[in-house]
């Protein structure tokens, strides 16, 4: 007779290796949402990362310097255009330059030019804004304090002024021009912030006043704005339309609509409340859509397909708390309405907005972006961080290609056909030891402009995740990932809740010493607290004796590395971070975890 146990036999934990692949990451940066039960296609830090075309999480581009106005005795650039194969840029000082497709810059406009002008006029005094618009093959130029300046094809300057009389004694002082529908608009009115002036048709400097014939005209809009403020802030061209931007609301101004005399009487009644604007530089206006900023994020208009009527829509909520963080430090509404300007990477299609972490320029030391990448086809609609940048203007050429400026000096933004993933080549340079300084910058002047550039520092952080089962326990085996370019990271796993290290108490002083309550200098950034914790090298990295020119030697280890990577961790949920400094390229394509499921036993 056989014997029975007395006990049942412990149940022990499934030996199947169970394998989840990440590869999914279409949702961006996502703020808003708790991540302990948000989809992983999301990120709770994507930082100096963008979600690329392929699907992939790719390195934005790197910055090399362009040119540098400080020899012509400028000494801040305010905003910068692009108009007929030049870029343009404004000094605070009031003076006017350009700089050709080789770096070559030249002053187009300052005292001694404008006193050479017949009836020897005085220039531009000192500035804080201006604004742009091209019409008729010309380009105006606006700044709110002065009569307007217009530019000529072959970048010559002269002040705006009706043709048949001479003069610009009606030509309004603006902050904000815009062309549309055959007209030229200006707003920003100091002794009339809610007046909105029209020139003559077809013609930029015939105004109202000027003799006949003309149907310049003007619109005070205060009566009809429905909420907040009736100062205008700003103009936005929408297809055949005008979007006059309030800090509550906007009205929809269609021009072009005569009465029986012939009168210009254009149509302003389709306000829409909720929607303004908090700088006229933070609008771009993009295929069917109008972008732009208020107090609680990035908004878009379009016209609908089936009514013809204007629908507002809000594009960042799941990160207007960090917009709206940054735009909290500005305490003041002229640095709003001054320093937060966007641009549009055409080539990338790319929404870049600009948010300074000080009211005043002199104090910046950085300026967060913020970038909405849409292609519509590709199905891509996500949100990243672009961080490390100090900028405070930005335009795009004929070409596609973005240049910021900071300073005196322009520096242009990579592109997939003149790709570098560093930042300040030809600026800037790191240590011997290949460190810079705490703020991010590098040594300057560099002594070899192809081996300039400081590193740019990137982090991708992912919910936590719990596997499918939230209470049963899990084994980590094994790591193994899918990674294209050359730049080393760090890979890290927290796990069960456990993010911040709670026993740091702040940093040391340089001397090793700290307070004599134990503590530490206090820190903006937590010490965190990872599990598990390896460096890799990007999949591209040959190693040792593979690389010709030893750039990489020693290698590392190669995240494309079919062998699998020990990765022993026990949890019930665990979170994957991503971080590192690239000199050069990197993307993810994929993150896999091979475990296998235990008990909801620990």
């Amino acid at each position: 007779m056989s014997l029975k146990p007395l006990t049942k036999p412990i149940k022990r934990r499934q030996e199947t290796l169970k394998t989840t692949t990440l590869r999914e990451f279409s949702g961006g940066l996502n703020v808003i949402d708790n991540d302990l039960n948000l989809d992983p296609q999301y990120s709770k830090k994507l930082t100096n990362l963008v979600r690329g075309a392929d699907g992939a999480i790719t390195l934005r581009y790197g910055t090399k310097l362009f040119c540098d106005f400080a020899e012509h005795g400028f000494t801040g650039i305010v905003n910068q255009t692009y108009y007929n194969s030049r870029i343009v840029v404004v000094d605070e000082t009031g003076m006017i330059g350009t700089v050709d497709g080789i770096g070559n810059t030249t002053v187009i406009w300052n005292q001694t030019l404008a006193n050479a002008l017949p009836g020897t006029p005085n220039g531009w005094g000192t500035l804080s804004f201006c604004s742009f618009a091209q019409f008729n093959g010309q380009l105006i130029i606006c700044n709110g304090i002065d009569k307007p300046v217009i530019v000529d094809r072959d970048h010559t300057v002269d002040y705006l002024q009706d043709l048949a009389s001479g003069s610009n004694v009606n030509v309004p002082v603006c902050r904000y021009v815009a062309a549309a529908s055959r007209y030229l608009v200006m707003a920003g009115d100091p002794f009339n912030p809610d007046r909105l002036h029209i020139s003559n048709v077809d013609t930029s400097g015939t105004w109202e006043g000027d003799a006949d014939p003309n149907d310049g005209t003007s619109i005070d809009l205060g009566s009809v704005v429905p909420a907040g403020s009736s100062d205008i802030k700003g103009i936005g061209v929408f297809r055949d339309k005008v979007s006059v931007e309030f800090e509550e609301a906007r009205v929809i101004v269609e021009l072009g609509i005569y009465d029986n005399d012939g009168n210009h009487t254009p149509n302003f009644n389709d306000p829409i409340e909720q929607y303004g604007s908090v700088s006229h530089r933070a609008i771009q206006s993009v295929g069917d859509d109008l972008l732009f900023c208020d107090i609680v994020g990035v908004n878009s208009i379009r016209r609908s397909t089936l009514t013809e009527t204007i629908v507002p829509e809000r594009l960042s909520q799941l990160i207007d708390p960090e917009i709206q963080k940054w735009l909290n430090r500005i305490n003041t509404v002229a640095a709003l309405e001054d320093n937060v300007f966007s641009g549009y990477n055409r080539t990338e299609q790319e929404f870049m907005l600009f948010i300074p972490n000080q009211s005043f320029v002199d104090e910046t030391t950085e300026t967060p972006c913020f970038v909405w990448k849409k292609i519509k086809q590709l199905k891509v609609d996500s949100w990243s961080e672009f961080r490390g940048w100090n900028w405070q203007s930005a335009c795009r050429s004929s070409q596609g290609r973005v240049f910021f400026s900071n300073g005196t000096q322009l520096y242009v933004y990579g592109a997939q056909n003149d790709a570098y993933y560093r930042d300040f080549i030809g600026d800037q340079e790191t240590f011997s030891d290949g460190t810079v300084f705490e703020d991010g910058t590098g040594f300057s002047p560099v002594a070899d402009t192809a081996d300039s550039g400081v590193p740019i520092a990137f982090v991708w952080e992912l919910p936590w995740a719990d596997f499918d089962k939230r209470r049963n326990s899990k084994h980590a085996r094994y790591i193994a990932l899918d990674t294209v370019g050359n730049a080393r990271f760090t890979l890290q796993m927290f796990v069960d809740n456990i993010y911040e290290d709670n026993s740091y108490q702040g940093e040391e002083f340089t001397d090793g010493t700290i307070f004599t309550d134990l503590t530490g200098f206090d820190t903006d950034e937590p010490q965190l607290n990872p599990a598990l914790e390896m460096e890799f090298a990007g999949g591209s990295v040959l190693g040792y004796g593979g690389d010709f020119y030893g750039q990489y030697f020693g290698g590392g280890r190669i995240s494309s590395d079919e062998r699998l990577y020990a990765w022993p961790a026990k949890f019930n949920i665990a979170k994957l971070r991503v971080e590192g400094e690239a000199m050069d390229a990197i993307k993810f394509v994929s993150l896999s975890l091979m475990y296998n499921h235990g008990s909801t036993r620990r």
